[in-house]
């Protein structure tokens, strides 16, 4: 089975083998077909935003997950309606109104702050919790795009709350001025539009602000960041590539450092080599290593799984951690699938594709 390359994912697999070293395959030499299968690819490729940064994307290769978090606020963006946007909100507050809650912590939604465009929802984080933990569900309406920006709060105000201030400091107020905040610097985007000014892309839209501007309300002054997406094959869904960026990582080791451990873990594997691996040259990033190895999928089929980190020990907003993995004859977790009996893509053209995509990745220009 292909692993993440996570030093505390591995620690259970070291105790499967006490093998050292892995063969060293290398990266085969394409022929005509294979050629033609990664140059089937590569004749769609156009740029795209990820985060604070963009890569050429084959157009075969579609959006299939997108998630964005901002100093613990969850952030999402909908395509919708004027209309639908006031029938999901007057949905949504009924459900919230209807949620059942232990009689002590009544009612489940405290509070709905409405102001312009925006409506907050103040409500108990969950029904088992006590109500000073709460949940901010924040959402906005602009150009045909329903915008939602959710995080926890703290609010000891009630009395019989009281016993809880020894330990713990109300924040909602504060975590208010974080939600509104956001959803004020939030705007629609269209697909493969590049925005030239600084901030962030997600699916559906852009967060403006640079890495450096501090969110006012937030927990921490500093801007953390994580983005992930995944872009799948639209006919060969065994083939997928997932884009992760995080400003709050700074790793002790690298890539590479980890890569012998890996390599015991899998030495079991009769499908298991190792391709290539080593230091990347990549476009306005300083630092960056990749690991491309041949397995058995959880598929059990002969595929790959390819990675590469960039900023690993420098990990900041201006210079968030990169993880870029592909995965070739596997399945994203929770799809539903075919059984299938081989790998989509031959180890060559897995290379060829990886190759085409990820040398393409850089800092979007303007983006911090």
């Amino acid at each position: 089975m292909i692993t993440r390359l996570r030093a505390p994912l591995m620690s259970g697999l070291l105790l499967l083998t006490t093998a050292c070293g892995a063969p060293e395959q290398g990266v085969p030499e394409m022929n005509d077909q294979e050629r033609q299968t990664v140059e089937a690819y590569t004749e769609t490729q156009a740029p795209i935003c990820i985060g604070r940064f963009q890569v050429d994307m084959p157009s075969q290769l579609k959006l299939s997950f997108s998630s964005l978090t901002v100093n613990d606020a969850k952030i999402s963006a909908t395509p919708n309606s004027r209309q639908m946007f006031e029938r999901f909100i007057e949905k949504r507050q009924k459900a919230l109104q209807e949620h059942p809650v232990d009689a002590r912590d009544a009612p489940f939604l405290k509070n709905v702050i409405r102001h312009d465009d925006i409506v907050i929802f103040d409500r108990n984080e969950s029904q088992g919790t006590y109500d000073s933990a709460r949940t901010l569900e924040g959402y906005r309406f602009v150009g045909l795009t329903m915008f939602s920006v959710e995080t926890n709060a703290i609010d000891l105000s009630d009395e019989k709350n009281s016993k809880h201030r020894a330990y713990l400091e109300s924040n909602k107020s504060e975590r208010l001025k974080q939600v509104e905040y956001l959803l004020n610097h939030l705007s629609p985007r269209k697909s493969g539009e590049i925005p030239e000014r600084p901030g962030m892309c997600f699916e559906h839209g852009f967060l403006a602000g640079g890495s450096d501007q501090a969110i006012p309300g937030a927990a921490v002054p500093t801007r953390k960041e994580q983005i992930g997406m995944r872009f799948s094959d639209n006919k060969n869904r065994d083939i997928y590539i997932h884009f992760y960026t995080d400003s709050t990582i700074a790793e002790e080791d690298t890539l590479l450092d980890r890569t012998d451990q890996a390599e015991r873990a899998l030495a079991n594997d009769q499908n298991f080599s190792v391709l290539r691996k080593g230091e990347v040259d990549l476009n306005g990033i300083d630092q960056a290593e990749e690991w491309l190895s041949a397995g058995t999928t959880d598929e059990n089929v002969k595929g790959n799984y390819f990675n590469l980190e960039a900023n690993s020990r420098i990990g900041s907003p201006g210079t968030p951690y990169v993880d870029i993995s592909l995965r070739n004859g596997q399945f994203a977790h929770g799809e539903d699938h075919p059984a299938i009996d081989k790998a989509s893509l031959t180890d060559a053209e897995a290379v060829g594709l990886w190759d085409a995509i990820t040398r393409t990745f850089k800092p979007r220009p303007g983006a911090f």
